[in-house]
């Protein structure tokens, strides 16, 4: 087709990867979707780990990010809402990722602004590098945990009855977003508060 692009190609992933999850991602199956054969996929993409590269950038491009603040914590919460908004919106894409091992300039410059934030705030460079890698881990986490949960069937009622403290727990209907927030910022502050004074002890 002459309208076949790279872009438009990844678009199709995404869209297949949203729609029948990540065990669908095949050359086949995008080609299928916009009704191309699988060669002519490769006149745009060299395999399926480029098309898995081009597909997690469409992502991460996919929700605007909010421009720096010149506050290192705040433009640290800023970017990891910004990270959750994206996941949520492609929740499979992660798996993608990992699958395909995938490490674009766009990612590497994404982390390259994570770790710059946090020389913003005075830790030296070995505690730099290990609050920067500890908070990622910690926030990636919670993010995957709340799609996770979002995927569980609840407790059964007559389970949750013999639980007092769980029974209270799902009886209410939390404000997630807000819960993230306090998460958040609670990992930053106490891991920038723990490394400063081992740091100045």
């Amino acid at each position: 087709m002459a309208d076949l692009s790279a872009e438009r190609i990844a678009n199709a992933a995404l869209e297949l990867v949203d729609s029948e999850g990540v065990n669908a991602f095949t050359l086949r199956g995008v080609a299928r979707r916009l009704n191309v054969t699988p060669m002519a996929l490769y006149h745009h993409v060299a395999d399926k780990e480029e098309l898995a590269a081009l597909v997690v950038d469409a992502v991460v491009k996919s929700v605007p990010r909010d421009d720096g603040t010149g506050d290192w914590k705040e433009d640290l919460w800023l970017m990891s809402r910004w990270m959750r908004a994206y996941t949520l919106k492609h929740p499979s894409v992660g798996q993608l990722r990992r699958a395909h091992r995938v490490w674009t300039p766009l990612m590497l410059s994404t982390t390259n602004d994570w770790f710059g934030y946090w020389r913003q705030s005075g830790l030296n460079e070995e505690n730099t590098i290990k609050a920067a890698g500890a908070c990622g881990l910690a926030i990636y986490g919670l993010i995957n945990e709340e799609l996770n949960i979002r995927n569980m069937t609840p407790p059964k009622p007559e389970v949750l009855e013999r639980i007092r403290n769980v029974q209270a727990v799902f009886a209410q209907k939390p404000d997630v977003t807000s819960m993230f927030e306090l998460t958040v910022r609670s990992v930053i502050d106490g891991v920038f508060t723990r490394l400063s004074a081992e740091q100045n002890a």
